[in-house]
């Protein structure tokens, strides 16, 4: 190819006319906003993911003591009940975020504190079932109760 003074001007000219244009700054700076509201929001995601797994830990131990109370009169079983329940919604609020937010965390954003909260919730869904079976399926059932009747009268 043949390199003329034309073909170069043109050229040079055209360049500058591409690379030095109002709208080319203007998007370099939505670039530049753009990749800082990204690192903004991936960051509050893992601060999210972080401060829910906490409350999951949380309310798992309580619910975890809970299992284990004395359950002395039907109001306490009442209490209980009540409190299984409203851990049972929380709990299913918590599985409908890990499916809003699955397809960012399948492009591989802020995974590790994902997992730790996925763990943290499938915990928290152990800990539900045990109370629930503590509290409301065993006393109902006749099998346990009559084997709770044997152990304490040996």
């Amino acid at each position: 190819m043949l390199s003329t003074k034309p073909n170069i001007d043109t050229l040079t000219h055209g360049l500058r006319k591409a690379v030095s244009t109002p709208e080319t700054a203007k998007s370099t700076k939505e670039q530049k906003d753009l990749v800082t509201a990204l690192s903004l929001a991936i960051n509050e995601l893992r601060d999210t993911l972080t401060k829910k797994t906490s409350g999951a830990k949380i309310v798992s131990t309580y619910l975890a003591k809970l299992t284990w109370v004395d359950i002395t009169d039907e109001k306490v079983r009442e209490t209980i009940a009540g409190l299984l329940d409203s851990s049972l919604a929380w709990y299913n609020l918590e599985l409908e975020y890990i499916q809003t937010i699955q397809p960012i965390i399948n492009n591989g954003l802020a995974a590790n504190e994902y997992k730790v909260y996925k763990e943290a919730v499938e915990d928290l869904g152990e800990a539900i079932s045990d109370l629930k079976s503590a509290v409301i399926t065993l006393p109902n059932s006749k099998e346990f109760n009559d084997a709770m009747k044997e152990l304490a009268n040996l």
